[in-house]
């Protein structure tokens, strides 16, 4: 859902591999400014979209 990471911003790792994701919406990381590490692997993402981290 949107907003799902939104009050996590101190978060510095998220790992989030074999979900099954497909797509990530815009701004979806866009809140997480500590973000050191994020794993995605293992999910069927065909690209990132630029505006992931906006």
């Amino acid at each position: 859902p949107a907003g799902v990471f939104d009050s996590l911003t101190q978060l510095t790792v998220l790992s989030l591999p074999t979900n099954h994701l497909q797509a990530l919406p815009d701004g979806v990381f866009g809140r997480l400014e500590n973000l050191q590490r994020l794993d995605l692997r293992y999910n069927q993402l065909k690209s990132i979209p630029r505006g992931a981290t906006d």
